[in-house]
């Protein structure tokens, strides 16, 4: 007579380490996922400090048409860049002076002349640019 016996499935024993080795894998995966994040995360912190505080300036159409108006655009410009760039009331003058002469001054009102895309504007911002002096003879 044929008796069937059950004997234990020897797979089990054998599916407990390759399980053992993919949580393994996985959490390596997950500490290397946070470590990444971790390292962003100031990365992103210190990009948002290096740009400059947006501060916006007003103006309307005639004031590209008039070289009088577009003087005292320019001049807002620049307040305008100053003020994105660090300046305020109450700073040392040698620490006012360093705004003025910054990068971040002169890209930003470059940029935003730029950004007008009026090629008045930019020919009396070249004209004026305090970096490199008068360009033209003003009457």
């Amino acid at each position: 007579m044929n008796i069937a016996r059950l004997r234990p499935e020897a797979s089990i024993s054998i599916q407990i380490p390759e399980m053992v080795k993919a949580l393994a894998v996985l959490c390596a995966i997950f500490a290397g996922l946070l470590l990444l994040m971790a390292i962003h995360g100031p990365a992103s912190a210190q990009e948002a400090e290096d740009s400059p505080d947006p501060v916006y300036v007003s103006y309307v159409r005639q004031d590209l048409s008039d070289p009088v108006k577009i003087r005292r655009l320019l001049i807002r410009i620049d307040r305008a860049a100053l003020k994105a760039c660090g300046a305020m009331d109450g700073l040392s003058i040698p620490t006012q002076e360093l705004i003025i002469r910054s990068d971040c001054h002169h890209e930003t009102f470059n940029r935003t002349v730029a950004a007008f895309h009026s090629p008045t504007l930019t020919h009396l911002a070249d004209a004026i640019d305090p970096w490199i002096g008068p360009t033209t003879q003003e009457p």
